[in-house]
């Protein structure tokens, strides 16, 4: 899965070569959809058309037009932010059922994922928190880490 997410990141879009008022968009690596779908065990020419083509369903019509080329890329990165936020929940889904012991006792205590930072204890595997909320907490961390370090060296600097 991480390497379907890493290779979408890869897939490039073109304009139609030689076309002047073609702003639709293509796959400039036609070469990397099959490897991806095949890591993600779909069609490939299913993969190319949720990356290339909308579809808008109207009452009773569905209109399918193309992306231009930065609607193409905001929807290949989008695809991969869900394809790797559905992976880490998977991963927390199985690093929690792993920690459930078969003891009825234990059971109904029940055991999380969860991690202390300096805003206090985030429950990774809570429906509210998700690899935007690790990533947030995981930045802020790194900021006060950054700050303390350089008002610890200002304050040595002072005295």
């Amino acid at each position: 899965m991480i390497s379907a997410v890493l290779l979408l990141g890869n897939i490039e879009f073109i304009k139609r070569p030689g076309y002047h008022s073609d702003e639709n968009a293509y796959i400039g690596n036609e070469e990397l959809i099959d490897v991806i779908a095949e890591l993600l065990n779909i069609r490939a020419q299913q993969l190319h058309q949720a990356l290339t083509m909308r579809r808008t369903v109207l009452r009773n019509d569905t209109v399918i037009t193309r992306y231009n080329v930065s609607e193409a890329v905001f929807n290949k990165n989008a695809m991969a932010k869900c394809l790797y936020n559905a992976l880490f929940h998977w991963i927390v889904l199985r690093m929690n059922q792993a920690l459930i012991k078969r003891d009825t006792a234990i059971r109904k205590k029940g055991y999380y994922i969860g991690i202390l930072d300096i805003f206090g204890f985030e429950d990774v595997g809570a429906e509210w928190n998700s690899f935007e909320q690790l990533c947030i907490n995981y930045a802020n961390e790194h900021l006060q880490a950054y700050f303390n370090q350089h008002i610890f060296q200002f304050e040595q600097v002072c005295i």
